[in-house]
């Protein structure tokens, strides 16, 4: 699926550089490297693990140096190794850990191919943020660790807004009122680019407005992808475009970064992985961007959040136990935060993370201020409101297809999400699961 293969690149990115309360057990039913030792022994317990992370075989490494009866295999995932993994665990050949967005694990725990590890890493929960330990909790079981997380605050062009005597909005409808003077002091300058298919850019502010695509209403999922905090932001949305405040081009094209490299577009909204890939596309404007709070809504103090990834055991590992713990060591170890930051380019779920020294480094591409203090402040202001669903994919493509409509002004936002909602709703009552 194209939306999906998208979003799984999305991710990677995010590694070079929320689900509790959901269905009951019965809903949710219906190459290695790395300093593994040559040899191993009867009483040596190995773990084969994939993952994208850089620097990943250095910690493995790490791992089995200080570990005598786990020892643990590497492959480097790449291309289309996520579908490769689905395949392998269901012909029982899969490796006993592997990572993936949070967004694709309920997918993976209604098919069973992932193990419940609740009993083995119990103690791990108070080390991480609230939202992305619910990201890896289903119906109060835990099908994997936190690995990274995607804190959203806005980059903006400080000379711009300087030019025009526009403060940087701290409200959306304070960011409503700044498009509307900045476009009119100049017609050739936008506050910002809604792209119909950059679906992250719209789940942080959906997960900003404590909604979610999904939820369970008794022995039933519901779906939210039109809910009043969806409306509202659609409807922002709509008068952004309406009125012209914005283009749309589709991020990650050359249109795109050449609107951005000409000064027309004033502001990037989104995770915490995205400044050094602005940084990459745009070099030639250095020193000219700053990073502050995303905008907020009125009365509330919530940030957002485009969503992460995981490491998680599946079935056929003959060791669950094990394979947890690498897992719980990898992502949760204190003596591993810093390396996860620096050499992994995470932005880490950890709250030893959050407090390390090495998120806190000037960054010349943005007037050598220590941005990921505003991401750090966003990931402790995160709701940890936001549920997967089990067609989280269809959801996507359903939703990305009617913006495109949208865009091209056939219907508006509201009725996108209707279209979208309706869309879901069929494709998990063809699955056979209950939804009210």
């Amino acid at each position: 699926m194209k939306a999906t293969n998208h979003r799984f690149s999305r991710v990677q990115r995010a590694a070079t550089l929320a689900v509790a309360g959901i269905a009951s057990v019965a809903l949710l039913a219906g190459c290695a490297s790395g300093g593994a030792p040559e040899e191993a022994t009867e009483s040596v317990t190995t773990v084969d693990f994939w993952g994208w992370v850089p620097g990943l075989e250095d910690l493995v490494a790490q791992y089995n140096d200080s570990h005598d009866d786990i020892q643990v295999t590497f492959h480097r995932m790449t291309g289309d190794d996520g579908q490769k993994v689905e395949a392998a665990v269901d012909a029982g050949a899969g490796p006993d850990l592997v990572q993936l967005s949070t967004h694709n694990l309920p997918d993976y725990v209604i098919s069973g191919r992932v193990q419940d590890i609740t009993a083995y890493v119990g103690e791990e929960e108070a080390k991480y943020t609230p939202a992305s330990w619910a990201s890896v909790t289903l119906d109060g079981k835990v099908y994997g660790i936190p690995q990274g997380i995607g804190p959203a605050a806005t980059m903006y062009r400080t000379d711009i807004l300087e030019q025009y005597g526009i403060a940087v909005p701290t409200t959306w409808d304070e960011y409503v009122d700044a498009a509307r003077a900045l476009h009119s002091a100049n017609p050739d300058v936008y506050i910002a680019n809604m792209s119909p298919s950059e679906i992250g850019q719209w789940a942080q502010e959906i997960q900003q407005a404590e909604s979610s695509w999904y939820g369970i209403d008794g022995d039933s999922w519901s779906v939210g992808v039109n809910d009043a905090g969806s409306q509202l932001v659609a409807k922002r949305w709509q008068t952004l475009l309406d009125e012209g405040l914005v283009t749309t081009e589709q991020v990650w094209t050359p249109e795109y970064w050449a609107l951005v490299n000409a000064g027309k577009v004033a502001t990037v909204s989104y995770a915490a992985w995205f400044p050094s890939l602005l940084a990459e596309n745009a070099a030639d404007t250095a020193g000219k961007w700053a990073v502050a709070p995303m905008p907020v809504n009125a009365g509330s103090t919530n940030a957002g959040d485009s969503g992460g990834a995981a490491v998680v055991v599946l079935k056929g590992a003959d060791n669950p136990e094990a394979a947890a713990d690498v897992a719980a060591w990898l992502n949760g170890a204190d003596e591993v935060q810093d390396a996860l930051i620096t050499v992994g380019g995470l932005f880490p779920s950890t709250l030893t993370g959050l407090a390390s020294d090495a998120l806190l480094t000037p960054q010349p591409f943005y007037g050598d201020q220590v941005i990921n203090e505003v991401f750090i402040e966003a990931a402790e202001n995160t709701p940890a409101t936001w549920v997967d669903g089990p067609n989280y994919g269809t959801a996507q493509t359903a939703i990305t297809d009617e913006f495109a409509k949208v865009i091209n002004g056939q219907q508006t936002f509201l009725q996108a999400l209707d279209n979208a909602q309706a869309a879901t709703i069929a494709d998990l009552e063809s699955r056979g699961l209950n939804v009210n």
